[in-house]
């Protein structure tokens, strides 16, 4: 009996030493969902990344989820060229369930949650709701989503130029 008890304690020494920091590591790599109001929104609008492109969107919305990966290929493909890409769950009650995706999709641009009160500060009624924004200045505003990520590639592309400009 006492010898059992001896190899427990050590299992349970063994764990908090070897497994407990790993887990620890994770949590501190993952990337975290931030808060997010509408004058902060805004606010990304005038990031100096050109060209910028604000998602705004709900985890439960199938074309906007099919997009996140298509803006995490962007990202690592033109994120240090310039490009900033930012989604803003307006999903309502808390940012649990826009976190659960980004950790299981492994995202690793900025992702905000604003809730209700971003979506009726700027009257989305349709998501994917996606604001364009070039040199500071909002160049369009678009309802839907991508066909392809070539699609959103081209866009890019086409927006680099005017960027360079």
């Amino acid at each position: 009996m006492m010898h059992l008890r001896v190899v427990v304690l050590w299992a349970c020494v063994l764990f908090f030493l070897f497994i407990c920091p790993a887990a620890a590591d994770v949590e501190a790599s993952r990337n975290s969902v931030v808060g997010i109001d509408a004058p902060g929104v805004e606010q990304l609008t005038r990031e100096e990344n050109c060209p910028i492109f604000i998602s705004i969107m709900t985890s439960r919305c199938g074309a906007c989820r099919s997009e996140l990966t298509a803006y995490q290929e962007m990202y690592e493909k033109y994120g240090d060229k310039g490009l900033g890409i930012f989604v803003v769950s307006i999903d309502f009650g808390t940012a649990e369930e826009i976190q659960r995706l980004v950790d299981q999709l492994g995202l690793t641009f900025p992702v905000y949650w604003g809730g209700e009160k971003v979506m009726k500060a700027f009257n989305i009624s349709y998501v994917p709701y996606k604001i364009i924004v070039s040199k500071g200045r909002v160049l369009e505003k678009q309802i839907g989503g991508w066909k392809s990520t070539s699609e959103f590639e081209a866009k890019i592309n086409e927006l680099f130029e005017a960027c360079e400009r």
